[in-house]
């Protein structure tokens, strides 16, 4: 499994590096890892406020599970070439994910071929960063995601306190202890013919990531 994995030189001892940091600097407290599978695609579907998640998420991963976990990012910013692009590269084996529909493309194509390949993606439904902190509506494309695979369990995950750690906007972060609650895999149903049981699949999603501020409370 190397299709999308980063091979830039010393990505290893980077990414050790890197989330050690993390983790000293944010002190994420974990529950429900045990939920992630350890192998076979899968899908992590996180709430989106702040540019530290995705560098917490991994953080919290196994280290041999983050050589198997991509992170879908979003073209128009972190794939224009330059640091970032090398960045999200070397650090979370980020694919490219179009937020606007682009003639002729699939713009989940990346992310299907990834679990094709049996990757596990970690993938933000909402599309874009919460201004708010609190979680918005989900994008039915997780849905079609769930009707293209329907045999791959779905993880929910909420991350807390990462809109107080690094608001959108902030350049640097802060130092805050945040929460990182994995829940029990879903196995949801949708009809690839039918785009509302897509809405109705993300809607499902977002409800299971909600509950899980409560566990963590």
């Amino acid at each position: 499994m190397s299709l999308y994995a980063s091979h830039y030189p010393f990505t290893e001892i980077i990414r050790k590096l890197f989330f050690t940091y993390i983790r000293l600097y944010f002190r994420p407290h974990i529950s429900g890892a045990h939920h992630i599978p350890l192998e076979g695609a899968f899908l992590l579907t996180a709430n989106h406020a702040s540019h530290a998640d995705t560098a917490i998420i991994f953080s919290t991963l196994p280290s041999p599970l983050r050589q198997r976990v991509v992170a879908a990012a979003a073209r128009d910013y972190f794939f224009e070439g330059g640091w970032q692009q090398s960045t999200a590269r070397i650090l979370f084996n980020a694919i490219p994910v179009d937020r606007e529909t682009v003639k002729g493309e699939d713009p989940l194509r990346h992310v299907i071929r990834a679990l094709d390949e049996g990757y596990g993606v970690v993938i933000y439904p909402e599309g874009t960063r919460s201004q708010t902190g609190k979680i918005g509506p989900f994008r039915r494309g997780i849905g079609r995601l769930i009707a293209l695979f329907p045999d791959i369990p779905v993880i929910p995950m909420r991350l807390i306190g990462t809109a107080q750690a690094m608001p959108k906007g902030a350049a640097l972060p802060r130092p805050r202890t945040v929460h990182v609650c994995f829940g029990p895999p879903l196995h949801l149903q949708a009809d690839l013919k039918n785009r509302a049981s897509w809405q109705a699949a993300a809607n499902a999603v977002r409800e299971a990531v909600l509950q899980l501020e409560t566990k963590a409370a």
